[in-house]
């Protein structure tokens, strides 16, 4: 053998002599409930509150996951509505001052709504007419544009 071999080896052979030997094994004997009978049920009253403390934290988890659950299936419904009206009215606002007027206002409106924030918003007479009069010359999302109408609203 070479030398590589005999200094494995005893590598080896030291890590096996350093093992230490298993505990000894002890006999415990348990020792007898000698509370008194208030002292039991306070345990019994303490130990069943906790139960219910633990089954009231879940039912409450379960419900707050629940809520949570709801608001992103509602707040992806909203965003999905908006998402192309949206891109297309700031793509206009690019070249067009009023489109852009127009986007600068009813961005953080639709933000908000999408976030349950708000449900609608109303506006005066003619600043709603200026918004839709100016929005139904820009082809676009015709489901979008209807439910714009139901978050904004006149006066």
């Amino acid at each position: 053998m070479d030398n590589f071999q005999k200094e494995k080896e005893n590598s080896i052979q030291e890590k096996e002599d350093n093992i230490r030997p298993p505990d000894k094994v002890i006999k415990e004997r348990l020792i007898e409930d000698n509370r008194c009978k208030f002292q039991k049920q306070m345990d019994e009253a303490l130990y069943n509150s906790l139960q219910e403390l633990k089954k009231q934290d879940e039912m409450n988890m379960s419900y707050e996951e629940e809520l949570i659950k709801i608001y992103n299936e509602e707040y992806t419904r909203r965003k999905n509505v908006f998402r192309e009206f949206l891109l297309n009215i700031n793509r206009i606002s690019k070249f067009d001052a009023k489109v852009k007027e127009i986007y600068e206002i009813i961005e953080p409106i639709i933000d908000s709504y999408c976030n349950q924030i708000v449900q609608f918003c109303s506006f005066d007479e003619d600043t709603y007419n200026k918004i839709f009069n100016i929005l139904k010359t820009i082809r676009n999302n015709q489901t979008a544009f209807d439910t714009l109408k139901t978050i904004i609203i006149k006066d």
